[in-house]
């Protein structure tokens, strides 16, 4: 074998190495991409808050909690006894027993008012700002309850009492950290800052160097690029598909084997799914890329289909108004549709916008060999 020979055999196989590379790369950018949006961006953390208090399964699980934490830290047969008479005073006890499900029934009512759902969204922003202060370490003095991130219901549980009205002045009963769920606590913080730091890095850059190692190991295959594309965009499609499965996978586990209460599965599976929505239409956005890829590949192929596409596309792709306009449109609409919160970030859709023009070049510059149709 000659030297030549030898680089060129060396070139496919390191780029054979590198499209495995990009396919396992492409899944963990996926998931440091959620997990930077969906921890660290208010508006996805903002939207997402909205979406679970919005969800009747889960509504009835925070109904319940606050109905518990009312129940277990207020006195409600000791109200009740204060407020018959005398004769009365016995009732107290299997009244008492028979408000919790009414309590609850009023819990569900005032969640499914559109201004506890702003509460609970308040709430939920509180502690992510939180948070977000202990894990990037801003400020001498971070507000916690008792060294932890909590999740304050508080508000939520007052309005709960006096819905009830039988327990007076509900609030200075209520113990302020009674009504908190914990976050985070103190001897997590360390670990948890290293790993925000990491996911932030990752998220940011990683998708660059799987961008990166997808675009080496085309240029390395000279002479098998078109083939070499297609496995990246298969590997690429590989790794949407895998997301999809393990996150189904994951779901079901969790609701099945971890959640033990069946009344709690649905709220669990809702929230699993709500939770889990942006590393979805992650996977769906490079199963589209993928799949544009492939259809590009095979457009530019030797199939006799494909050879047949072309010269049917010569003459309007001769003018490059119509060529690039067509880009520019398909953008413009994929903007407008927006079928994935990728499509709204702007960074994605210059990088899209770009590589949808090179290949059009690409294809032009094709045509123009083939036939000398296309001109510049």
């Amino acid at each position: 074998m000659t030297e030549s020979a030898r680089a060129g055999r060396g070139r496919i196989v390191t780029a054979h190495v590198l499209v495995v590379i990009t396919t396992i790369l492409a899944v963990l950018s996926l998931l440091a991409g959620y997990l930077r949006f969906q921890a660290f961006d208010k508006q996805t953390f903002k939207e997402t808050a909205a979406q679970l208090i919005a969800q009747p399964s889960i509504r009835d699980q925070v109904a319940a909690t606050m109905v518990d934490e009312l129940y277990s830290n207020v006195d409600v047969q000791a109200a009740l006894s204060q407020r018959l008479p005398p004769a009365l005073q016995p009732l107290a006890a299997p009244i008492a027993g028979a408000l919790p499900q009414l309590t609850t029934q009023a819990a569900e009512r005032i969640l499914a008012r559109p201004r506890a759902q702003t509460l609970f969204v308040d709430a939920a922003l509180a502690s992510q700002e939180s948070l977000l202060r202990v894990l990037d370490n801003r400020g001498k003095y971070i507000k916690t309850s008792g060294g932890v991130i909590v999740l304050n219901l508080r508000p939520l549980v007052v309005q709960l009492g006096d819905q009830v009205a039988i327990i007076r002045n509900v609030a200075s009963a209520l113990p302020p950290q009674k009504t908190q769920i914990t976050i985070m606590k103190a001897d997590q913080l360390k670990t948890a800052q290293t790993a925000a730091k990491w996911l932030r890095a990752s998220g940011v850059f990683l998708w660059l160097i799987t961008l990166a190692c997808a675009i080496a190991a085309v240029w390395l295959a000279r002479g098998r690029r078109r083939s070499m594309l297609r496995e990246v965009a298969i590997g690429v499609l590989i790794s949407g598909l895998l997301v999809l499965v393990v996150r189904k996978l994951a779901g079901h586990y969790i609701t099945t084997n971890l959640v033990k209460t069946e009344s709690v599965r649905p709220a669990a599976s809702d929230a699993w799914r709500i939770l889990t929505q942006l590393l979805a239409d992650g996977a769906w956005t490079l199963i589209a890329v993928a799949l544009i890829t492939l259809l590009g590949v095979w457009v530019a192929g030797d199939t006799k289909t494909g050879t047949r596409v072309r010269n049917w596309v010569a003459g309007p792709l001769a003018n490059p108004w119509v060529a690039f306009g067509g880009v520019a449109a398909f953008v413009v609409l994929i903007v407008w549709w927006g079928p994935t919160p990728q499509t709204h970030r702007w960074y994605v859709v210059l990088l899209g916008a770009v590589l949808l023009a090179a290949g059009m070049e690409a294809l032009r510059r094709q045509i123009a060999s083939e036939s000398g149709v296309v001109r510049d």
